[in-house]
C-alpha cells in the first residue's frame, strides 16, 4: 500500500505541539506559584503531605531532574513521534491500523489495551451503568487502569523501576483511544467485537466514539479530540524513554538497595 508523507501538514503541526507542551508546563508551574503564594503554611504541609501519600519516594514524571537540554530532548522526542504516528491523512491496512504503529499498536500492546477496553470497561460496566458511560467505559478503563498501576508503582521503593514499561503502556492506551476517537465521524476503523472473533469492515458498524460523542453534536471535532489523545501518547512515549535515563541515572547514583 502506497503512504505519501504530507510534509507541509508537519510543518504547520510543529508549532502546536510545543505550544501546548509550553502551555501544559506554564498551567502547572502557574498553579504552584499561585497556591504556595496564597496558602498557608499548614495548608502548604498539608498538601505537600497529600502529595507525599501518592508518591513518597518522589519518583514521578513531576520530580525527574529537568534540565533545558533533556527538555529540548524530550520536546524533540515529542515531535518525531507525533511526526511518526499521528499521520495527516487517514490510511489503513487491511486489519483498520495506521501503517507507522509498529511501536504504539504492536500485537502484543494491542491485545493488552483491547481485553481491557472489553472486559474490565464494556462488559463491566453495561450492565449497570446508562448507555452512554456504557460506550464510554471502554475508552475510560483502557487510559484508567495503566495509569492506576502507575499511580500504585510510585508508592514502591523502587518503583521508578517500572516507570518506562508502564509509561509505555499508557503511552499506547491514549494512542488507542486516539485513533478510536479520531474514527468516530469518518467510521473507516475496522472493529472487531466483543467476543474477539467477529470482524467488521470499516463503515459496517459506528465505533463508540460515535455515540460518546453524537449526544453532544460534537462528531466534527472528533478529529482534534483525537488528535489531543494521541499528542498525550507521544508525551508519555518520550517520558517512558527519559524515566529509564532517569532510572538509570539513580541506579549509578546509589546503592541497588537504595531505590529497591
Amino acid at each position: 500500500m502506497e503512504y505519501t508523507f504530507n510534509y507541509s501538514v508537519y510543518a504547520v503541526r510543529l508549532p502546536i505541539i510545543i505550544a501546548f507542551i509550553v502551555l501544559f508546563y506554564m498551567a502547572i508551574k502557574g498553579i504552584k506559584n499561585f497556591l504556595w503564594k496564597h496558602l498557608s503554611e499548614q495548608q502548604k504541609y498539608s498538601l505537600t503531605r497529600f502529595y507525599d501519600f501518592f508518591d513518597p519516594y518522589h519518583q514521578s514524571i513531576f520530580c525527574y531532574q529537568y534540565k533545558w537540554v533533556s527538555a529540548l530532548i524530550i520536546i524533540g522526542l515529542i515531535y518525531l513521534f507525533c511526526w511518526l504516528y499521528i499521520p495527516p491523512q487517514y490510511i489503513y491496512d487491511d486489519k483498520g491500523l495506521y501503517i507507522a504503529t509498529s511501536v504504539l499498536r504492536n500485537p502484543a500492546v494491542y491485545l493488552l489495551n483491547y481485553l481491557t477496553h472489553e472486559n474490565l470497561g464494556h462488559n463491566f460496566f453495561c450492565p449497570i451503568t446508562p448507555k452512554w458511560f456504557c460506550y464510554f467505559s471502554g475508552s475510560f478503563m483502557e487510559i484508567l487502569i495503566p495509569f492506576f498501576i502507575y499511580m500504585l508503582s510510585l508508592r514502591l521503593r523502587g518503583g521508578i523501576f517500572f516507570s518506562p514499561i508502564l509509561l509505555y503502556w499508557l503511552a499506547s492506551a491514549l494512542y488507542s483511544v486516539g485513533v478510536y476517537a479520531s474514527d468516530a465521524q469518518i467510521n473507516q476503523l475496522a472493529l472487531t467485537s466483543s467476543d474477539m472473533v467477529t470482524d467488521f469492515a470499516g463503515g459496517a458498524v459506528k465505533g463508540d466514539w460515535y455515540y460518546i460523542l453524537e449526544p453532544f453534536n460534537a462528531l466534527s471535532h472528533a478529529q482534534a479530540i483525537g488528535f489531543i489523545f494521541e499528542i498525550g501518547a507521544c508525551i508519555m512515549l518520550a517520558l517512558a524513554i527519559y524515566s529509564f535515563r532517569e532510572y538509570i541515572r539513580n541506579l549509578l547514583q546509589k546503592n541497588i538497595s537504595d531505590i529497591m
